[in-house]
Order: C-alpha cells, then sequence, then structure tokens
C-alpha cells in the first residue's frame, strides 16, 4: 500500500513511502516509519575521461574499459548479433501502431519471464499493454525487440533509419519493454519465448544495445530497475543509494524488522562507497 497520508492505526497494518522528501521527512519522525536506503544500478551518460561530457559514440564508452574488459564486451556482442545473425530493432511511440501484432507479441515476451520462473507473478496483463498504446503514453513506450536477421550480419536498427525492411512481428522472439522520459531510459520487463536460448541475448538486449541508444539520442541516464547488481556494476552501472520510508503497526514486529532494515541499510551504502570509488567505467 502506498500512501502520503499519517497511517491510521486501527485500520492501517502497513504503510510504504517509495520515495521521502524532505516534506514527508518530518511525517515519517512522527509516526515512527523505518527508513530503509536500498541499491539500484544506474548508468550515466557521463564520460569520466572527458570531464563528465556525454559520450559521443559507443566505442567511446567502451574506451572507458580497461583493454582485456573492453576485449571482452567486444567479443559477447559479436557473438549475439554476428555469429547468431540477431538484429536488435528498437520501436518507439506511435511507430508500435505500425505493426500490428506487436503489442501482443510483447505481451507473450514479458509473460515468458514469469511462466519460466517458479515464483513468478503476473502483475500486467494484455489489456494493460494495449491500453498503453491507445493513449497518449504510448509517447513514452519504447520496445527493443530480437529477432533472426534474414540476410546480412547482425547489426542494432532503429527501425525509422534502418535499411533492412525485413522487419516482421512474427519475427521478433525476445526483447524488453521500457520506458522513456525527460531524458531517462527506464529498463522495466525483459522476455524470450521459449524454445529459443541465445547466450549473453539478455545482456545485449537490456544492457548494450540500450546503453548505444541512450548514447545515441542524448538520454542522461538508464535506469534498469532492480536486482542484478553484479552482472550490472561490471557493465558500467553504478550503485545508487535509494531512500524510502515504511510503516508497521505492530510495535512489536516493528522492532524486529528495524533491526534489519538498520543493518542492511548500512551495508548498501558501504557496499555503495567501495563500488563508485572501484567503478569499471573509471581509469
Amino acid at each position: 500500500t502506498s500512501s502520503s497520508s499519517p497511517p491510521i492505526q486501527e485500520r492501517v497494518k502497513s504503510v510504504i513511502q517509495k520515495i521521502v522528501s524532505t516534506t514527508t521527512n518530518a511525517t515519517t519522525k512522527q509516526y515512527d516509519y523505518i527508513r530503509k536506503t536500498s541499491l539500484q544500478y544506474h548508468w550515466q551518460n557521463k564520460n569520466p575521461n572527458n570531464n563528465n561530457l556525454p559520450y559521443k559514440s559507443f566505442d567511446e564508452y567502451m574506451n572507458c574499459f580497461k583493454s582485456k574488459k573492453r576485449i571482452n564486451i567486444k567479443r559477447e556482442r559479436r557473438k549475439v548479433l554476428m555469429d547468431e545473425n540477431i538484429c536488435i530493432d528498437t520501436i518507439v511511440g506511435k511507430d508500435i501502431l505500425k505493426y500490428p501484432g506487436l503489442v501482443e507479441k510483447m505481451f507473450d515476451i514479458y509473460k515468458s519471464t514469469v511462466d519460466k520462473m517458479w515464483f513468478g507473478q503476473q502483475y500486467l496483463t494484455l489489456e494493460f499493454f494495449q491500453m498503453l498504446t491507445k493513449s497518449d503514453f504510448i509517447d513514452n513506450l519504447l520496445f527493443m525487440c530480437a529477432r533472426r536477421r534474414k540476410r546480412g550480419n547482425g547489426h542494432n536498427d532503429n527501425i525509422d533509419d534502418n535499411e533492412d525492411h525485413d522487419f516482421n512481428v512474427d519475427d521478433v522472439f525476445a526483447g524488453t519493454f521500457n520506458i522513456i522520459k525527460n531524458g531517462v531510459f527506464y529498463g522495466r520487463y525483459w522476455g524470450c519465448l521459449p524454445k529459443f536460448n541465445v547466450k549473453n541475448l539478455h545482456f545485449e538486449v537490456c544492457y548494450w544495445s540500450a546503453i548505444e541508444y541512450c548514447i545515441n539520442n542524448g538520454f542522461h541516464k538508464m535506469e534498469p530497475g532492480a536486482g542484478g547488481g553484479d552482472y550490472k556494476w561490471a557493465r558500467g552501472f553504478d550503485p545508487v543509494l535509494i531512500h524510502s520510508a515504511h510503516y508497521i503497526s505492530k510495535a512489536s514486529l516493528r522492532r524486529a524488522i528495524r533491526e534489519y532494515v538498520q543493518f542492511d541499510s548500512e551495508r548498501n551504502i558501504a557496499i555503495s562507497s567501495i563500488l563508485n570509488e572501484r567503478s569499471v567505467v573509471k581509469k
């Protein structure tokens, strides 16, 4: 449950405030909220070797990695895009409507991840996906679609600039559902349909192609969501502290949870400090 109002103990068991601002700070203290500091990993379009100016190209970004790491990344991408002949198409906003069945295919891709995980839980419905494309919010949607190219070598293509006109929704077997707004790329749902197994495709679609898109289109930040910290940090996503506040109505339970949250928050702050000092994109 989310609320900006003070909890009513007789009616509310718990309240979560995901974004804690100066305005809500007094409220969280008054009602004995538990303050939590979590970790996410964000990519910043700032070249540490060029006064933190935006990267001019993906190659310039690669030059921020040590030689061995850079070689491994290029090999990883080559195996996906060239050896497997995979094409990553970026389809944005109202262009999504040019391809009948694409929204339904992206829903199937989203659901494939839910279905393959024993702990998976479906939060979104096909109706929700379709509703987004029928609203003004469609301008904030970005689909990254993976398919095997029918001719030529693998390459990353924006549909608008693509000379390969073979794009067919039926060929799409993996991809991500993303949101873009105010210069920020929010990566959200990744999936790959059953019976397709391309090693490292997840990293290509979720990280490398997304970063390349951000650089080419002047985005200043990418937030790929929670989880996968080790994978993200190794690919240039540095830790960022995220603050939240949690109210638990039962006092005894609140005390127990507070002890753990305090320990976990201190650990996250320490990890953030260490990993930022050792950022893989800094020389």
